[in-house]
């Protein structure tokens, strides 16, 4: 820990973020007694900073100098405007520091959010759009057959179109949430490359996975009957009929997309990750 550093320290489920001014000052944002209300870029002590914490410092790759980041540091203070998502107290060191008004948990946040919006929605957008362009009753196995074929010239096409949407649009969104900044430490960069390139390669095996597990399931083969049977039989894993299957076949390769994306992101860090000298690894960010 140093002048002008971007410093942290746990509470419980978040963290509190600071920039350490030297002779064991900080500035930070929040209010007098700790909490938000009121809240306001100020002077304290480390002591009353740090609580019973430990003191960790965050890594970057690209940041300001000592100096430069204290002196913004200082521009800010008696400011308030606190928000939990726009403007909280990672914002505020994070900017000071590095140049950037960003916070890693309201970015993850926003992730999840993201991925329950891909995961729920893409896949029932396709089963309408198939419902819509098949023939026969609504939701009928030959409505959901025709409306298949309609999509991709074939059945297997149209789980292969819907699926690699449903598999892109997942991967889009891990692809966002793991964008390069300049201002990461350089194995963090690497971590999130290789877990962009997972999430494309991760939607490419999901489609593949969807296409085996339907004519894997009931009659085996890719016959009208072996795909009707398997959408049968897979919608009935769920509690559903041959719908839920196109529904769960659509939604596979999003699966494969952002699961496989975020395992090997996670496994590169840790494999990149330099042995701790004094501290931690950047925890999450403030609340």
């Amino acid at each position: 820990m140093a002048f002008g550093d971007h410093i942290y320290v746990e509470r419980g489920l978040y963290t509190h973020h600071g920039v350490d001014m030297g002779d064991s000052w900080v500035i930070h944002f929040s209010s007098a007694d700790g909490t938000k209300s009121d809240a306001s870029i100020r002077w304290a002590r480390i002591e009353d900073f740090a609580g019973d914490a430990t003191v960790r410092v965050q890594a970057y790759g690209t940041r300001f100098d000592a100096g430069q980041a204290a002196e913004r540091a200082r521009s800010m203070l008696d400011q308030s405007g606190y928000d939990l998502f726009s403007n909280n107290c990672e914002h505020f060191a994070t900017w000071c520091v590095a140049g950037e008004h960003s916070s890693a948990q309201v970015e993850a946040a926003a992730f999840g959010a993201s991925v329950v919006g891909v995961g729920a929605v893409v896949p029932s957008l396709g089963v309408g759009v198939v419902t819509t362009l098949g023939g026969a009753a609504i939701r009928s196995g030959p409505n959901l057959m025709s409306g298949l074929a309609a999509v991709g010239g074939t059945v297997v096409g149209g789980i292969v179109v819907l699926g690699g949407l449903s598999g892109l649009m997942a991967g889009g969104t891990m692809c966002i949430a793991l964008r390069d900044k300049e201002m990461l430490p350089a194995e963090e960069r690497q971590a999130r490359r290789v877990g962009r390139y997972g999430a494309i390669g991760g939607a490419a095996v999901g489609v593949g996975v969807a296409v085996h597990t339907v004519g894997a399931m009931g009659i085996a083969g890719y016959s009208a009957a072996g795909l009707t049977s398997g959408l049968a039989a897979l919608g009935g894993v769920v509690g559903g009929g041959m719908a839920q299957g196109v529904l769960v076949t659509i939604f596979i390769p999003a699966l494969f997309a952002v699961g496989i994306g975020y395992l090997l992101y996670r496994a590169a860090g840790w494999l990149l990750s330099p042995l701790p000298s004094e501290g931690l690894p950047p925890a999450p960010a403030c609340i």
